[in-house]
């Protein structure tokens, strides 16, 4: 989502931006919000089970072979050193290992920008450690720090970081608040508003939780309430189920006018809820940062509950734990509403929230002079 939010912004700059992605899925996603992509090689993924929960042993597999078969990695540094070719900036936006490394590495790392959720990289730092041979664990840590420390730049965010008065582009790291796509001033009017609005990202795709959720939702103790309203369902490893969507262009303004949010404890979700000041149900899997996330939720005071999801989880038992969890919250939205007001209120606090991203790194662009150019 955020390659698509910078991609738009910062042409809107009149920065010239190429964006590369690593799957199908991905460059279909970002070709739904007008975002013309490349793939730029299929043989480096985490993988995930359909709950969510990262498969160590097939993840470990991948990343081996990726970094030591030559026409993995060095096939995709030689590739990328070809398309950063007078490119001022160069965004790595998924940590991705071939690009981390050439972070670190002349002639790049002074262009190479890194974007990561607060959350992540102390996830990504210690993945090896206690399942890997010691020495091999902490090089494969202090090789992360080296990458991201010898970078140009790196753009810290979480959902509960102020965004500061001013930024100095002459630091090279930021800590903002997560960006998000703007509310639409003044369109709440006509859209319905629905009792929930569900994202699941798309490492979710068991069709028992799509079930629970549907049950949960329809049970009446759960969603009494406005006669207009409903349930929106969202998620990408979902779209062939009847009644979900894939994607929404305008989700922001979905979840604006919902009454509440249903996602797992990722970053954007999380921000969606702070920034709307909307009630959330965290489905919380064994991920440790989304974990993590959601002590932080619970730390900071937003307004949500917790449900889990994991290979202990069955249907019933998720069900019954959404719908308290369900109508607790709608108890605690009773003091407060106008969500229309609300949604208003967000627009220029999310523009400048947005402003500021781009900002720094038109700036960062900016350093060598002339035509500003991006790659994403």
């Amino acid at each position: 989502m955020r390659g698509q939010l910078l991609y738009h912004a910062l042409r809107a700059r009149g920065a010239e931006v190429s964006v590369l992605t690593t799957s199908d899925e991905g460059r279909r996603f970002l070709a739904e919000f007008g975002v013309p992509a490349e793939v730029l090689s299929r043989h480096y993924a985490v993988v995930f089970d359909s709950r969510q929960k990262m498969r160590t042993v097939a993840t470990d597999l991948r990343v081996t072979t990726y970094f030591f078969l030559p026409w993995h990695m060095l096939r995709d540094i030689c590739r990328l050193a070809r398309h950063f070719s007078g490119v001022d900036l160069i965004v790595n936006d998924s940590l991705h290992p071939a690009f981390l490394l050439m972070g670190g590495l002349d002639p790049w790392r002074k262009r190479a920008v890194h974007i990561y959720g607060w959350s992540l990289r102390e996830s990504l730092e210690e993945n090896f450690i206690g399942r890997l041979w010691g020495p091999a664990a902490r090089f494969f840590r202090w090789w992360v720090r080296f990458g991201l420390s010898r970078a140009r730049g790196r753009l810290v965010h979480d959902f509960a970081f102020p965004l500061p008065e001013r930024s100095d582009p002459s630091m090279p790291e930021h800590q903002l608040p997560t960006p998000l796509a703007l509310v639409g001033p003044g369109r709440g009017a006509a859209r319905r508003a629905h009792k929930a609005a569900v994202y699941l990202n798309p490492h979710f795709s068991d069709p028992a939780l799509a079930e629970a959720l549907e049950t949960a939702l329809q049970e009446p103790r759960s969603v009494e309430g406005p006669e207009d309203g409903g349930v929106f369902f969202l998620g990408e490893g979902y779209a062939d189920r009847p009644g979900w969507q894939s994607y929404a262009k305008d989700w922001i303004d979905i979840a604006a006018h919902a009454e509440v949010l249903v996602s797992a404890p990722g970053m954007a979700a999380l921000a969606t809820a702070q920034a709307l000041d909307k009630p959330l149900i965290l489905i919380v899997t064994a991920q440790p940062e989304q974990q993590r996330n959601a002590e932080r939720a619970s730390a900071l005071g937003l307004r949500h509950r917790v449900v889990p999801w994991n290979e202990h989880s069955t249907k019933e038992r998720f069900a019954e734990a959404f719908v308290e969890a369900h109508r607790d919250l709608r108890c605690d939205n009773a003091a407060h509403q106008g969500c229309i007001e609300g949604a208003n209120h967000a627009h220029p606090m999310l523009r400048k929230r947005l402003d500021r991203w781009v900002d720094i790194l038109m700036a960062w662009a900016s350093e060598k002079g002339g035509q500003t150019r991006a790659e994403h």
